[in-house]
């Protein structure tokens, strides 16, 4: 079949040209890895894959020979891992991931990088099963990281290999992560405020954060779903704030749901901001949530009460419900959570003295229930 070759004009025109042959091919030079890639689509679907050369015309002579009949295909198993690094993350960014989570993923992956390069491991060939069971070790060892972001990062990477792994992409013969155990660490339960604690922040925190703790505390919202919250998401008519799925933005686990307006929150909703957000900074202009942050602990400081997060504030949520009565399904969906077992880790662990209170009051209202049984057998 003849060849057609129709360059782009524009000041990358040396560096991408489209070439048909068989089937449609976009040839284009990767500035960050310094290899040809080429894209195309099959069956309905586009792909993309490194052609592993440096130069055009190399690139030209890889394409025709990736054209060529399937009985023919000689696939190219030595794909560096550097090359892979940047397909992956390119794939995850067109996914429609939210930019956090790509700066994570993009984390992960130059951890991994700089532990490949310590274990002088360059090829996806290279990479075995004892290379991957090594990662935490490094990562908390020699980098000084936290257990958890290992085994995130572990997580981070099967995924990877596993994308890598599909027949339908050619990456890798086999996944070599398949046999890669990776239980999460077993670490205590983080602090959830007390009922005294909130109560003196809700009080003695500047006076702008203190609509934001009130709001996080009797809502469970997440920071970044107050940070979000515009004024046509509250409903003061019904009584409920209403957390949706947007275009520009979506909340975590890109559900909708409503919470119920707390009596506290009233006088704080009823207010109108200057901008579409509810909540603004101190001079206006959007909120950051490093921002929020750095100002509670300082005020925390000030109040003397042990520093916290923000989240924690979500965990106190969750207790003080369960504690009020309200069913664990209603706590659940209000605040969001997946499945109940994900919510109960919120749950504040109880101290000593509530433990002899609720063992006091269920004593009392177990000896009632026996008098009630004795006076009815007397018929009194």
């Amino acid at each position: 079949m003849g060849q057609e070759v129709r360059r782009r004009k524009g000041s990358n025109m040396a560096k991408s040209f489209m070439i048909v042959l068989r089937r449609r091919y976009r040839v284009y030079f990767n500035t960050q890895t310094g290899y040809w890639f080429c894209a195309y689509r099959e069956d309905g679907v586009r792909r993309r894959v490194s052609l592993g050369v440096k130069t055009k015309p190399e690139a030209e002579v890889a394409v025709q020979a990736m054209d060529e009949p399937p009985s023919e295909v000689k696939k190219v198993t030595r794909h560096s891992w550097q090359e892979f690094m940047m397909l992956f993350l390119d794939y995850k960014t067109m996914q429609g991931k939210a930019p956090r989570t790509i700066a994570r993923y993009r984390a992960c992956m130059k951890a991994v990088d700089r532990y490949f390069n310590s274990q002088k491991v360059a090829h996806l060939g290279e990479i075995t099963l004892a290379v991957l069971e090594g990662y935490p070790r490094y990562r908390t060892q020699v980098e000084g990281r936290d257990e958890s972001t290992a085994h995130n990062d572990s997580i981070y990477l099967k995924d990877a290999l596993r994308w890598g792994a599909k027949a339908s992409r050619g990456y890798l013969p086999t996944n070599p992560a398949l046999d890669w155990e990776t239980p999460k660490p077993v670490k205590p339960k983080r602090r959830a405020y007390k009922a005294q604690e909130v109560a003196s922040m809700e009080a003695g925190v500047r006076e702008w954060l203190r609509p934001i703790i009130v709001t996080l505390a009797w809502t469970g919202m997440r920071v970044g779903e107050l940070l979000n919250l515009r004024k046509e998401d509250v409903d003061m008519q019904e009584q409920v704030i209403r957390i949706r799925v947007r275009e520009d933005w979506k909340p975590k686990g890109r559900a909708d749901r409503t919470v119920p307006i707390h009596p506290k929150l009233k006088g704080i909703l009823q207010v109108k901001a200057a901008g579409k957000f509810v909540f603004e900074g101190p001079h206006g202009g959007r909120l950051k949530q490093q921002y929020l942050l750095e100002c509670l602990k300082r005020d925390q400081k000030a109040l003397g009460i042990p520093q916290g997060d923000l989240h924690s504030l979500r965990r106190f949520f969750a207790t003080t419900m369960m504690q009020a009565g309200v069913s664990l399904e209603n706590v659940r969906q209000w605040g969001g959570w997946k499945s109940l077992d994900t919510m109960l880790r919120y749950l504040a662990d109880s101290s000593p003295e509530e433990s002899v209170r609720a063992m006091q009051e269920a004593c009392v209202r177990m000896d009632a229930r026996k008098n009630d049984r004795i006076l009815t057998r007397c018929g009194g």
